[in-house]
């Protein structure tokens, strides 16, 4: 990634007009109405100083006085200060540039050290900081504030708000409920103190202190993380103890030497990056090689560096045993590799831990780091003129395990698994090591919390999936369905090198699932029972595209996309499906392993389609696209059977209808056209805010005879646009005949009063409810009627139709009973069920 200097970062903040430059994910209510608009004093008045002691790490002259200026606006709100010119600025000045901040971090200065990490975590060139001011501030509205702010401000910018860059956030909290937490778990002889490597002693007690805490599970919470134990070994692994005492790794096969695994059959794994490095360089395990890998083994010294720190640590548990994917299964079988990668979820599953090399982009980077000491040990406070006035200054907790979720690892596809599936992980990062496990919170430690963490929130708010659900049981719960939807929308995030893994490398995950869906049916990364629903997914971004080459997933599916997704909500009650599914179809290239790789999948449906195209509207574009000049604004247009345009329904004011493509992106943009049909799937009925609504794909036909389909894309049409989707006009229909249907199926309120003031109002009235009556639906009514005009009431009855007791097919017709016995009824045609295989 590559560097960005501050004035590159206002001028891209200029362009979208941000308020306040955060991080959107950073924003919270503490961030609110943060900025100073009078910078701060570079020379203070030495009255303005309140006496504060650093409790552990040292403190530059800068940093003291900004701690002392920080006591002393404490005193004053303590105090009780009225007058505005009385309160002193809620902000100080802390460094002018990067000479100052750099003395400070080889000096040892506790803050200096954790600002010089932090904006190297952000890839913030040293040239921008000697430009920048670093100021420290709070939110001036609290009489003790929790946060301290930590912002850089471009000397040569006007002061605005803008022109403020939050580096730093720093919580807090005080001692007395922390110390316990943050003290460590190790001897108090060690206290706090950190070796600046993470290969150290301290650091492997920490991680084997963690580990005997899960599983002793003194608390009760680590049930998830310790299984009953299972018999189960992978088809080869790697001796750690031979591999310590004579620096040659062996390759074993436990059915060809079971006495081996009498007395240990625990073992650990690697998760790491290939990169490119590796799919050239790996001393990979070949059918040519197996043998020797056998018989003689490996030298040590022929494994690039993560490897040999993988098996340094596994050494560290005392564990024999190390399965590592590349030199575990054969890289030039295809049938090893599928019979291995369908294994996977018993791999991790059944491993004592997973070791993650989460800072190496390949092997060669090696597990351990060099480190600053003091960048993982929190700043400890005390202001003697202050009630209880010793903190803890904590990282903030949305950005407290970014070397984890930001690392190069993360970014994997087949590591989201490993991760998920692994009952404990151990994380070698940047500048620490990090624990996980699948237990309830706190389910995770580090260096800097050795003793677990003090925060409800961890990784972003999206933990291992183990802690937040029980999946041992039966438990079709909607909260495990919706977990399974965020395991898809992160999983879709994902890179892999090669793209016909996505399906495979979500199968463990899938096999985790099924045990607790024992009556659903898992098939291409999705539910039977969440069918139709959850087919209306859609592409996150333009860069989405379909994947080519060997199959990989049906065009229904969302593993059919390389790129984001965002997934179909569970809906709501007044949400139907407008389809029959007739069948639910998939052919594994295993068919012991149904959850893997596919040869073919499809969906039978019986359904309605209407020819359709989306189309882009050169014509009227909003005046933010002709400002920006670029994107592009489409148009529906709606056909008949033989191809000509019986209806354009445009989108000017995004009202009308949402699409989403599939194909791949044309400049960023989104393809020209798509030109298919529209698969209705889904209605939601109207509400007194929100109007009617038809969801469904966008398919193209796949045979020639008109009965196979495949998707393109999701459609979302609103209100009265929908009667363009499901009737046709016949011919010699005018246009009016249109308007003069949505006057009679959504009347305004003007309409209304029209019908109330004429001579033959309750005739219509009751005409049109005696009409509903008759057409067979459920009805009940509701003395008002409100047609998205607020609280504004009419005297015609609503009828509400239940549509759960109308037959799939039929609702998309239902709530239009008014219309069945109007004469109007005879300028149009209902569209005519299909019976379609989508594949």
């Amino acid at each position: 990634m590559a560097l960005l200097e501050t004035t590159e970062i206002l001028q891209m903040n200029d362009k979208v007009h941000t308020f306040v430059l955060i991080n959107p994910n950073q924003v919270d209510d503490d961030d609110v109405d943060l900025f100073v608009v009078q910078p701060p004093a570079v020379e203070r008045d030495p009255a303005h100083h309140a006496p504060i002691e650093s409790v552990i790490g040292p403190l530059c002259s800068a940093c003291r006085a900004a701690f002392e200026y920080f006591s002393f606006w404490l005193d004053c709100h303590k105090s009780g200060a009225e007058e505005a010119a009385e309160k002193p600025p809620a902000a100080c000045l802390i460094h002018q540039g990067a000479k100052t901040l750099q003395v400070g971090e080889d000096a040892q200065c506790h803050l200096c050290v954790l600002l010089m990490a932090n904006l190297r975590v952000k890839r913030i060139a040293t040239r921008s900081i000697d430009q920048s001011n670093i100021e420290m501030c709070w939110q001036s509205r609290d009489p003790k504030p929790t946060r301290l702010h930590f912002a850089l401000t471009h000397r040569g910018h006007p002061r605005s708000s803008s022109n403020y860059w939050n580096i730093l956030k720093l919580k807090l909290q005080n001692s007395s409920e922390f110390d316990e937490t943050l003290l460590g778990i190790t001897t108090t002889s060690q206290g706090l103190e950190r070796h600046s490597n993470t290969r150290s002693e301290q650091s492997r007690d920490n991680a084997l202190e963690w580990l005997k805490r899960c599983q002793e599970n003194e608390d009760g919470n680590h049930i998830q993380c310790n299984p009953p134990s299972q018999d189960w070994l992978p088809t080869r692994l790697l001796d750690v103890a031979s591999a310590m005492a004579t620096s040659t790794v062996k390759l074993v096969q436990p059915r060809d030497d079971p006495d081996a695994f009498v007395a240990d059959r625990q073992y650990v794994t690697l998760s790491h990056c290939w990169g490119a490095w590796g799919g050239a360089e790996l001393p990979v395990l070949t059918t040519e090689n197996l043998s020797e890998r056998l018989g003689g083994g490996l030298p040590v010294s022929l494994l690039p560096q993560t490897f040999n720190d993988a098996l340094e640590a596994a050494h560290w548990f005392n564990v024999r045993w190390l399965w590592i994917d590349s030199l575990c299964i054969l890289q030039d079988s295809n049938e090893d590799w599928q019979k291995e990668a369908v294994m996977m979820y018993d791999v991790y599953k059944n491993a004592l831990l997973n070791i993650s090399a989460d800072d190496s982009p390949d092997a060669r980077w090696g597990c351990f780091r060099e480190r600053q000491p003091l960048a993982v040990i929190p700043m400890h406070l005390r202001f003697p003129d202050q009630d209880d006035g010793t903190f803890w200054l904590l990282p903030d907790t949305r950005a407290v395990f970014d070397s984890v979720t930001e690392s190069p690892l993360a970014k994997r596809g087949w590591v989201f698994q490993e991760r998920q599936l692994s009952r404990r992980v151990l994380h070698f990062t940047s500048s620490e090591l990090v624990w996980e496990c699948c237990a309830k919170a706190p389910y995770f430690a580090s260096e800097t919390f050795p003793g677990g963490t003090p925060f409800k929130t961890a990784f972003n708010g999206k933990s291992k999936f183990q802690s937040r659900t029980t999946l041992d049981r039966p438990n079709s719960s909607p909260e495990l369905y919706a977990t399974w939807r965020t395991i898809c929308e992160e999983y879709s995030a994902k890179v892999f090198s090669h793209v016909r893994d996505k399906l495979v490398a979500l199968s463990g995950l899938a096999q985790e699932f099924e045990i607790a869906f024992p009556d659903d049916t898992y098939v291409a990364g999705m539910w039977r029972s969440t069918l139709p629903g959850s087919l209306l997914w859609g592409s996150s971004d333009s860069s989405s595209r379909l994947l080519t080459g060997d199959y990989v997933a049906p065009s229904w599916s969302w593993v059919s996309i390389d790129g984001p997704i965002t997934p179909a909500g569970p809906g709501n009650s007044r949400t139907h499906s407008l389809v029959d599914i007739t069948s639910v179809a998939a052919v594994p290239v295993i068919p012991s392993k149904p959850t893997a790789l596919l040869q073919s999948a499809s969906i039978g449906l019986r359904c309605y389609l209407q020819p359709v195209e989306v189309r882009p509207d050169y014509e009227k574009k909003p005046w933010y696209m002709l400002a920006m000049g670029g994107g592009k604004l489409h148009k529906l247009l709606v056909k008949d059977k033989d191809g000509r345009e019986t209806a354009c329904i445009d989108n000017f004011h995004s009202d009308a209808f949402h699409y989403s493509f599939d194909v791949e992106a044309d400049e960023n943009s989104g393809p020209e056209s798509v030109s298919g049909y529209f698969l209705p799937l889904c209605l939601t009925q109207p509400t007194g805010s929100s109007p009617v609504a038809v969801s469904g794909l966008l398919v193209e036909p796949a045979s020639d005879d008109g009965s196979v389909y495949r998707r393109v894309g999701i459609l979302h049409v609103y209100g009265s646009h929908c009667y363009r989707l499901k009737y046709n006009a016949r011919k010699g229909s005018r246009e009016s005949v249109w308007a003069d249907l949505s006057r009679l199926l959504e009347p305004t309120d003007e309409h209304l009063t029209v019908l109330e003031e004429g001579t033959d109002s309750d005739t219509a009235r009751s005409g049109d409810l005696t009409e509903k009556q008759e057409s067979g639906f459920e009805i009940s009514e509701n003395k008002t009627r409100d047609n998205g005009g607020g609280d504004n009431q009419v005297g015609e009855p609503r009828v509400e139709i239940d549509l759960n007791s109308v037959d799939a097919l039929e609702r998309l017709y239902a709530l239009d009973a008014t219309l069945h016995e109007s004469e109007l009824a005879l300028e149009f045609e209902r569209l005519v069920p299909r019976q379609i295989t989508l594949i």
